[in-house]
């Protein structure tokens, strides 16, 4: 996973973590922090390897090998929400924003342009409700964003608007 380890040490992505950590410093609420990102990418490649999907992943792609196709999971899941800190600045929303910082970074990683097609495709549709015109990773990464979070231990859940709709206020845990 080379690239993904250039994702985690490039200095723009590291700034964008910081930005997010500083303006969530006091939110009672989920935290868009690099753990959280980290959680993402653990969860999502775990869905598609339960739902047997990897192989048409990387045939539906044309990614050629695991690795790749894993590279390709796990750099979606670490930016998907590097463009958080923007929203809270300007309203734009952070999947929207976030896809556009990310091509630059996955530039620098050594993805190619099919590759951070795929990525940034992901990446913009891993907010709101699921859709059937959804990507295969788009739909995975929708999904473990949300089983990331330890929402039934979660001490705001009370004021939580999100609460009722998440899979981990349900059950305990998931994943």
């Amino acid at each position: 996973m080379d690239r993904v380890e250039k994702i985690l040490k490039d200095p723009f992505y590291q700034e964008c973590i910081a930005k997010n950590e500083v303006k969530e410093a006091k939110r009672k609420f989920c935290k868009h922090a690099f753990q959280h990102m980290v959680d993402v990418a653990r969860v999502a490649y775990i869905l598609i390897m339960e739902a047997k999907e990897l192989k048409n992943f990387i045939i539906q792609n044309n990614l050629g090998t695991r690795e790749k196709a894993r590279e390709v999971i796990y750099a979606a899941a670490l930016l998907h929400d590097i463009a958080r800190w923007h929203e809270y600045e300007t309203g734009e929303d952070h999947a929207v924003k976030g896809a556009e910082i990310a091509e630059d970074i996955l530039k620098r990683a050594g993805f190619d342009n099919r590759e951070i097609t795929i990525i940034c495709q992901a990446i913009k549709e891993h907010r709101g409700s699921f859709t059937e015109n959804m990507s295969l990773l788009g739909e995975y990464l929708h999904r473990a964003d949300n089983l990331s979070r330890s929402c039934y231990f979660c001490p705001a859940k009370a004021e939580c608007y999100k609460f009722d709709d998440m899979e981990t206020g349900v059950k305990a845990i998931l994943y």
